[in-house]
């Protein structure tokens, strides 16, 4: 980057400190546009609210917060499955001037406690699912407040303030802790502000789902406490109202009843479940035959044939994101007109899209300079969806936005057009049903095991999944002498099932579901590279053959 002029009159300027706009600002502007058009549909729990409802009961919990010692940048950690509650808890804790800390529900107790030491909480809001974690917390020294999902205030239960509550922010006043992680696996949380999270919402409207309105119905899917929730939020510009899946995980069954019932207009969804939408879709009706405008997918590789048969099936309708937390996904954008549009390139990989409305992509050597359009290089991002930076993590921020720009990480370049063409990743991590996972905190567990001498887990290419873990183990010499010479190969056999079967069960019982591999297998010696070091991409390579692509 140039240096400042130093003959300019703005050579020493600095942007004067402003008011913020509260995101939960653009819920009120809403519900005084079309305060009885509905806004949440949770028939599973028999919820149904209007934008006016919705808009009165996150006053509510903003109150209820303030009253409990929710003060301005304080954390309230957000642990529910899906719930009309979770909604109303996004715009509640936005309008305290809390920061909403939501992570996977499907963690275990010791992955949500190591990350509410990371974040602080000075509240929580749990599901009863949540329990366990809930009693398991407070009795590692948390006193703050805890509020139920199902019981949350409403604005007749609520006492009536004397006046409305004070939302009043900064635009730098954080809002929104994104939870990811490093090449460790421990919990990092992306920070997005007031400023960040309004741009990211409005990117959203603009690119993903620019046409819709009160007469619509987004479906929610996948969980709220990811993109589903950015996806769910941006909702309010349009008035659509977000229908909460019912029956609980969306199959082939499940989805057109859900569809065609509600008149679903657009949904956020990752390539696992939009596969199940184009397969599930009934014979004798064609791509013009149902109500969907923007089926958003994103979130892991979509195989190139499953993407031809969903555009096939649904017609066009079909549009791509790619992004990380650290952006909100707001990277690329692949719209309706391109997809099968756009060839592959040369190795067969089709392109994610161009960049988003207001972002810039760059791609650079290993130098940090950029490289020109065609040239292979890490992809780094700038704008203003790209957030503040990590929670108390110079290290990672230092590493993470050298230069200015965000590092992805992942590895591609750019066409004359515009379009982005992944080719690989620098980090190990790899995507399993659109969340992240990082071997280094599986294999660290897995060495927990006295039989296991080293264990290298990587993710190779599924059709259902997008990829999947596979767990490669070096047994222990003496355990491995011993099975070979008791029973012959039999016997080894036997034992090489009863530790798989171990192991499996050690990964369940630490890890979330979609962490744990898929598949276990053994090896004498761990390959190994010319500098000694794990050969991980050996062995992804080997154990991706005769599995197709990825992408």
């Amino acid at each position: 980057m140039r240096a400042i002029s130093q003959t300019s009159p703005a050579k020493d300027f600095t942007p004067t400190p402003r008011r913020g706009v509260n995101v939960s600002h653009f819920l009120t502007q809403t519900a005084r546009r079309i305060p009885d058009r509905l806004a949440v549909v949770d028939d599973d729990h028999g919820q149904r609210w209007t934008w006016a409802e919705l808009d009165a009961r996150a006053e509510a919990l903003a109150a209820a917060l303030q009253a409990g010692g929710v003060d301005r940048r304080d954390t309230v950690l957000l642990v529910s499955a899906n719930h009309a509650e979770v909604i109303q808890s996004f715009w509640g804790i936005l309008r305290s001037g809390g920061v909403i800390a939501p992570p996977n529900a499907a963690l275990s107790t010791e992955e949500l406690l190591g990350i509410s030491a990371e974040v602080a909480p000075a509240a929580v809001i749990a599901d009863r699912a949540h329990t366990d974690f809930v009693t398991a917390f407070k009795d590692s020294g948390f006193t703050g407040p805890v509020y139920w999902i199902g019981e949350l205030p409403t604005a007749q239960a609520a006492a009536a303030p004397a006046e409305a509550v004070d939302s009043t922010v900064d635009e730098d006043d954080p809002c929104w802790y994104f939870f990811t992680s490093g090449s460790t696996g421990r919990p990092k949380a992306a920070t997005f502000t007031h400023r960040h999270l309004g741009a990211v919402l409005m990117n959203h409207r603009c690119d993903l789902f620019p046409n819709e309105d009160e007469t619509g119905a987004s479906l929610v899917l996948a969980p709220l406490s990811h993109g589903a929730g950015i996806h769910m939020l941006g909702q309010v510009f349009g008035g659509t109202p977000s229908i909460i899946h019912p029956g609980g995980k969306p199959s082939v069954e499940s989805l057109w009843p859900a569809i065609d019932a509600y008149g679903i207009t657009n949904a956020f969804t990752v390539p696992t479940i939009l596969n199940r939408i184009a397969s599930g879709y009934p014979l004798g009706r064609g791509p013009e035959d149902h109500t969907l405008e923007r089926v958003i997918y994103a979130g892991a590789p979509m195989l190139a044939a499953d993407q031809a048969r969903a555009l096939e099936r649904l017609g066009p309708c079909l549009v791509q994101y790619f992004g990380l937390a650290e952006v909100t996904g707001a990277i690329t954008i692949l719209r309706p007109e391109d997809h099968g549009a756009i060839p592959v390139d040369d190795a067969g990989i089709g392109t994610c899209g161009r960049a988003r409305t207001g972002v810039e992509i760059v791609i650079v050597d290993e130098t940090g300079a950029q490289l020109p359009a065609g040239e292979q290089g890490e992809v780094c991002v700038a704008g203003p969806t790209v957030c503040a930076g990590y929670l108390g993590r110079p290290d990672a921020n230092a590493e993470s936005f050298a230069g200015g720009l965000f590092h992805t990480g992942d590895v591609g370049y750019l066409d004359e057009r515009g379009y982005l063409f992944l080719t690989g990743r620098k980090s190990d991590m790899y995507i399993s049903g659109g969340s992240n996972v990082y071997p280094r905190e599986i294999e660290e567990l897995l060495l927990t095991d006295t039989e296991v001498a080293q264990a290298v887990v990587v993710g190779v290419p599924d059709p259902q999944w997008g990829e999947i873990g596979v767990a490669v183990i070096e047994r222990a010499t003496s355990i491995g002498n011993e099975g070979a010479g008791d029973g012959g190969a039999g016997g080894a056999e036997a034992d090489a099932d009863e530790l798989a079967e171990r192991l499996t069960a050690l990964c369940k019982s630490g890890l979330a579901k979609y962490k744990v591999p898929k598949e276990i297998h053994f090896v004498e010696t761990m390959p190994v590279t010319a500098y000694g070091k794990l050969a991980r991409k050996e062995l992804k390579a080997e154990y991706s053959q005769g599995r197709g692509s990825a992408r």
